[in-house]
């Protein structure tokens, strides 16, 4: 599915399609036709130096929706993958009216906006937009627990 502007749901094969969202995206996006996800150990990769990177967390702890804070970024697409187990997002338009502190040189801010769950498993991946999309990661409807999962971040250019 795709939602040009907020977010994006799709399968990873699909992710070609979404290399034309910026000149970031297409190396993102070789980068993750790759594969072999599994033989890459926790931490950060760089692919184009700060624009486009990617963090890779052994233990991700999810937790109940109600427990996460609501983020939105201003410089970087998200694109959050799990790859060992089922990942709940809030998601929702952000809403500017909701927004609290902003930290601009981790490019994170925490806002209070009701979200709208959804819910990917390995193979699947959501591209949250900078400026648009507010996103509580890191959720499980099914009670606490941790999974293996990827993060691309990609500079809006």
């Amino acid at each position: 599915m795709r939602v040009k502007g907020v977010y994006a749901v799709d399968r990873l094969e699909h992710i070609g399609e979404y290399a034309d969202i910026s000149a970031g995206f297409v190396k993102a996006v070789e980068f993750l036709k790759r594969g072999g996800f599994d033989r890459l150990a926790a931490g950060r990769y760089d692919i184009d130096g700060d624009d486009v990177f990617v963090i890779v967390n052994d233990a991700a702890e999810l937790v109940s929706p109600s427990e996460r804070r609501t983020e939105f970024h201003r410089r970087y697409f998200d694109v959050q993958i799990p790859l060992s187990g089922e990942e709940t997002y809030g998601v929702a338009e952000l809403d500017l009216s909701a927004v609290g502190d902003f930290d601009e040189e981790k490019d994170i801010g925490f806002l209070t906006q009701k979200t709208v769950p959804v819910t990917l498993t390995p193979g699947e991946f959501a591209i949250f937009h900078p400026g648009t999309c507010a996103h509580a990661p890191a959720c499980s409807l099914s009670g606490p627990r941790t999974i293996r999962k990827m993060i691309v971040k990609v500079r809006n250019t």
